[in-house]
């Protein structure tokens, strides 16, 4: 079954994708900052974008082979937030400075709408 391991991978990538933020936020608040850390940061920052793609892309996969068409489902609504998550990150010139934060409430709800999608996929018939 190709849908649940292109589920799983889209899953490890969202969790990826929060990483940045979680990681940021441990690392600004740590009293005693580890010289490891930056790296892991640069990492991610520069992972960002791509895995924010591959998320894209293989989520939409996951949910045609899934259900053999797109339809509306707790899956393409989550789906959906990644993309207005990416639009907002290709619009933030336009936007201005309000956009990360506009992400990064996106990037909470996206995980709400996760766990809506794993613990209950057909809620929407």
């Amino acid at each position: 079954m190709v849908y649940k391991v292109l589920g799983t991978i889209s899953a490890i990538l969202l969790f990826f994708q929060m990483s940045l933020f979680i990681l940021r936020r441990t690392y600004k608040y740590l009293p005693k900052k580890p010289n490891w850390f930056p790296p892991i940061l640069k990492f991610l920052k520069n992972a960002h974008i791509f895995t924010g793609i591959a998320l894209l892309t293989i989520g939409i996969i996951h949910g045609y082979f899934a259900l053999g068409t797109i339809k509306l489902h707790t899956g393409l609504i989550l789906w959906m937030g990644i993309l207005f998550a990416f639009l907002g990150f290709l619009f933030k010139n336009k936007v201005g400075k309000k956009w990360i934060v506009y992400h990064r409430t996106l990037g909470f709800i996206l995980i709400g709408l996760f766990f809506l999608h794993y613990l209950f996929p057909w809620l929407i018939k």
